[in-house]
């Protein structure tokens, strides 16, 4: 039943990403398993059984093979179909209790790498990664701390490896999404920060329980795989005379001061500008706006949105006040002081996603 819930979500991606009378689809799909190695599947279509090829340098970890590891899902259905029954049974006697994770970001970014197109990874995960790799964390969950002035250390990353690792996802156009499946600490903060820079979700179940759970995680990875979406996006903001455009907030890296960088970008993500008033505005002419984004589609075109934006402008204060939204002023104010705290309180005590 598991395999069937799966392969009819993997079946749905490919008329949910299809571009206007494009057919077949251009998605094309990967699977990599792990623990503290790496197993990279061949699925190409001419072959009877799925072949699995092992990486166990996960200090440098490459892509083992090229052609047969991203495939069109309806052309290589019956081989994946095969894969998703096997494994299951491939582990089930497994005596691993250790897991990495970093090493799983980057074996999938270097594989659209090597593919030369952006895309997206779908992480499942249940423990901390205390495996002898990049990106090791160690259990801090130390109830001393809290109410005290050192309870903040919980709620930051313990390493900056996540920090870069999610940069260079983002100058690779690759997002990365991920489901949680905890029965201990699994330290959020720290494996949160991928999801939340690259322009992904997290999502985490904790105590999972089959005949509980099951069909709120499938109902929001088929959500989530069916969303549309844009990938290796750029975005500029521009101003008229008066005022301009100084931070910007969300899942961004900026390497100058002007392009806005994004892995990925769909419905549910926003960006949130500052813009700072340092000169005279006119009430005659008002104030201009226009945001252009640069994106991949997931058909592979690169298109261009641009959104223009005229405001009035008042010397009144009370016509500022009469104007103003309340409601965004206060999400803004409150998500950029607290934003990584939020993320890691609400993370522990909910299922649903975390924007």
């Amino acid at each position: 039943a598991n395999t069937s819930n799966f392969t009819c979500i993997l079946n749905g991606i490919s008329f949910a990403h299809r571009e206007e009378r494009e057919e077949p689809s251009a998605v094309r799909v990967g699977f990599i398993t792990y623990h503290t190695v790496l197993h990279f599947f061949n699925v190409k279509s001419n072959l009877a059984q799925p072949q699995m090829m092992v990486v166990t340098d996960i200090g440098e970890v490459f892509v083992p093979l090229l052609d047969g590891f991203l495939v069109n899902y309806q052309e290589s259905q019956s081989v994946i179909h095969n894969l998703l029954d096997q494994i299951p049974g491939m582990f089930a006697d497994s005596n691993e209790n250790e897991a990495v994770f970093a090493p799983v970001v980057q074996a999938g970014m270097e594989a659209l790498k090597a593919a030369e197109c952006p895309g997206k990874l779908f992480i499942f995960h249940s423990s901390l990664p205390t495996a002898e790799a990049p990106g090791k964390l160690k259990n801090r969950d130390d109830k001393r701390l809290l109410n005290t002035d050192k309870e903040k250390i919980l709620f930051q990353p313990q390493t900056s490896v996540y920090e870069a690792l999610a940069k260079d996802c983002v100058a690779h156009g690759c997002s990365v999404t991920l489901f949680l499946f905890p029965s201990q600490y699994v330290d959020v903060a720290s494996l949160g920060l991928v999801p939340l820079l690259t322009g992904g979700t997290l999502y985490k179940y904790s105590n999972f329980q089959m005949h509980l759970d099951s069909q709120q995680f499938l109902n929001d990875l088929r959500s989530d795989v069916e969303k549309k979406i844009g990938f290796d996006a750029i975005m500029r903001v521009r101003t008229s005379t008066g005022f301009r455009a100084t931070d910007f907030f969300g899942g961004v890296f900026m390497n100058n001061t002007t392009d806005v960088e994004m892995a990925a970008l769909d419905c549910d993500k926003a960006v949130t500008v500052e813009f700072k008033h340092d000169d005279r505005l006119s009430e005659d002419s008002g104030a201009l706006i226009q945001c252009a984004v640069l994106y991949t589609t997931i058909g592979g075109q690169r298109r261009l949105r641009i959104h223009n934006l005229g405001l009035n402008c008042s010397s009144q204060l009370a016509d500022l006040y009469k104007s103003c939204e309340t409601d965004a002023l206060i999400n803004f104010f409150a998500k950029s002081g607290t934003a990584l705290l939020a993320l890691c309180e609400c993370s522990w005590c909910s299922s649903r996603p975390l924007g």
